[in-house]
C-alpha cells in the first residue's frame, strides 16, 4: 500500500527510492567502466593476465600472425602492426610488467632498458592524474559543491595514490587488487586501478546524492523577512510607550511634574519593552526554525 504524500512515510519511502537509484546507477557505472576498457595486449592473443605463459604466446602469435600478414590478408595490414607491438611487451618480462601495473603507454618507452627506466616514464603521468583529481576536490571546495565527504575524498586519493605506487615498485599485488582480480581475471593490474578510480569518483557523487536526502537541510530564512518582522514589533513598542507615558503624564497633570515623568518613563519603558521585544523575537524566531526542521526530518 503507498502512503499519502503528505505523510512521514510516503517521504521516507520516497527517500529510499532515490538512493536506490542513485546506488544503481552507481553499479552500472562500475560495469560501463570495466566494458569501456575494451580489449587489452592479452585479448589480442587469447590470453588472460592469470594464465599467461611464453609458451602459449608465442604459439598464439604464429597462429595469428599467419592469418593476419599481409601477404595474404592485405586489410589486416594495421592489425598485423598492432599485434607485432603487443607481441613485443609481452614477450618482455620488464615490458609485461610495466603494462600490467602501469599500463601501455609506459610499457611503449622505446629508451628504457631496466624496470627502474619504465617506472620512472610511468610515475610522472600518474601523478598527474592524481593532481588532477586533487585540483578538482579543491575546486567543488572553492565553488560549495560536493560538500559531504569531502575530508574522505582527499583520504581516498591520497590511498589510491600510494596503491599504484606500490603497484609500480612492488612485485607482489596489493591484496585488494588480488581480489578484484580473482573476480575479473581477464583484467590487469592497471585496469583494476582505473576501475576502482572511476568507482571513487561515481562513490563520491553519489554520496553528495544520497547523504542531503537523509540529512535535514537548514532553510535559508529571508533576511528582509525578519527585517520587516523586527521593524513592526519596534513600531508597536513605540506606539505602545506612547500610550503608557501619556496615561502617566495624566495621572500627574497639575502638578509641574507630569512632562518631566513622562519623559524619564518614556526612555526607560521604550527600552525595557525593547529588550523584551527583542527577546521574544528571538525565541519565536527558533521556535519556527526548529520546526522547519523537524518537518524537513520527518
Amino acid at each position: 500500500m503507498v502512503p499519502h504524500q503528505s505523510t512521514s512515510a510516503y517521504v521516507r519511502h520516497q527517500r529510499i527510492s532515490y538512493a536506490l537509484v542513485i546506488v544503481i546507477y552507481l553499479l552500472y557505472t562500475m560495469w560501463s567502466t570495466e566494458q569501456g576498457l575494451g580489449t587489452n595486449y592479452y585479448h589480442a592473443f587469447g590470453l588472460s593476465p592469470s594464465d599467461f605463459s611464453e609458451s602459449r604466446l608465442r604459439r598464439s602469435f604464429r597462429q595469428i600472425s599467419l592469418r593476419l600478414h599481409p601477404d595474404k590478408n592485405p586489410d589486416g595490414h594495421q592489425q598485423f602492426i598492432l599485434l607485432q607491438h603487443a607481441y613485443k611487451v609481452l614477450s618482455n618480462p620488464l615490458s609485461r610488467f610495466t603494462y600490467d601495473h602501469a599500463g601501455p603507454a609506459a610499457a611503449s618507452c622505446q629508451s628504457c632498458k631496466t624496470l627502474g627506466d619504465y617506472m620512472l616514464m610511468a610515475i610522472p603521468h600518474r601523478l598527474g592524474v592524481y593532481l588532477a583529481y586533487t585540483m578538482g576536490c579543491v575546486a567543488m571546495q572553492v565553488f560549495r559543491v560536493g560538500k559531504y565527504g569531502a575530508f574522505w575524498q582527499y583520504i581516498a586519493i591520497g590511498g589510491f595514490a600510494a596503491l599504484e605506487l606500490t603497484m609500480m615498485t612492488s612485485t607482489k599485488e596489493p591484496g585488494i587488487i588480488r581480489a578484484l582480480l580473482a573476480l575479473v581475471p581477464h583484467r590487469t593490474s592497471h585496469e583494476m586501478a582505473q576501475i576502482l578510480q572511476q568507482v571513487m569518483v561515481c562513490f563520491f557523487i553519489a554520496l553528495n546524492q544520497i547523504v542531503p536526502q537523509f540529512i535535514p537541510q537548514e532553510k535559508n530564512v529571508s533576511s528582509l523577512e525578519l527585517a520587516k518582522e523586527l521593524a513592526t514589533a519596534i513600531q508597536a513598542t513605540k506606539a505602545e510607550v506612547g500610550n503608557k507615558s501619556r496615561r502617566l503624564a495624566d495621572v500627574f497633570k497639575g502638578s509641574g511634574l507630569e512632562r518631566h515623568m513622562a519623559d524619564e518613563f518614556r526612555e526607560e519603558l521604550q527600552l525595557s519593552m525593547t529588550l523584551a521585544s527583542s527577546a521574544k523575537f528571538q525565541a519565536e524566531f527558533t521556535d519556527r526554525l526548529n520546526a522547519s526542521r523537524q518537518v524537513s526530518s520527518a
